[in-house]
């Protein structure tokens, strides 16, 4: 067992968020646990909770760095995309969805006991703010964009859970990308 001197307070959280994300990749969030995390670093649970106090405070950390990530390479992708930005942003939510499928379900499956702190918040407005801004070109009403906005995200997430649950096919629907294409012509077609 590793003692908490052998790394600063940095490289432990650094280190902590790397193993929870390799055992998310594994496993998803059913198969995480802070005992599993701290094994995996060979530290006990206890330096865990000292350094992100609680449960929730780990769960709030790797989720913000899957939610940087994601950002990152959705802000890239829609900086170079000549296209339908809105498609643009719409097929690369499934995509992520389906290529992360365990570190997407778990931003979703995570049930905090506290209130989620500012910083983390801010990092969920962030991405609302990507659809918002893209919005901008068919209205500037910010109060109506930031409704599309979460219309829009509601919907592509439904149409994400069905398609990677195997759930389309059963009630006979079309492709995900294909009810996408259809969810953005008419709700924002008349816009």
């Amino acid at each position: 067992m590793a003692r908490r001197s052998d790394h600063s307070r940095q490289e432990l959280t650094e280190l902590a968020l790397d193993k929870s994300l390799e055992i998310i990749d594994e496993k998803g969030l059913s198969g995480f646990s802070a005992r599993a995390v701290a094994e995996r670093m060979g530290y006990t649970v206890g330096t865990l909770y000292n350094v992100f106090g609680s449960y929730d405070g780990l769960i709030f950390r790797v989720n913000a760095r899957i939610l940087d990530a994601w950002h990152a390479a959705l802000a890239a992708g829609l900086h170079k995309t000549k296209k339908d930005k809105m498609r643009y942003l719409a097929y690369a939510y499934l995509d992520f969805a389906g290529r992360h499928y365990n570190r997407w379900t778990t931003l979703f499956e995570f049930h905090a006991k506290s209130s989620p702190p500012d910083w983390y918040r801010d990092r969920i407005d962030r991405h609302f703010r990507l659809i918002e801004e893209t919005l901008l070109a068919r209205t500037q009403d910010p109060h109506q964009n930031r409704r599309r906005a979460k219309v829009l995200w509601a919907s592509i997430h439904g149409i994400c859970i069905l398609a990677l649950g195997g759930k389309l096919d059963v009630v006979g629907s079309d492709s995900a990308k294909t009810l996408i294409d259809d969810l953005l012509e008419n709700y924002l077609g008349a816009a």
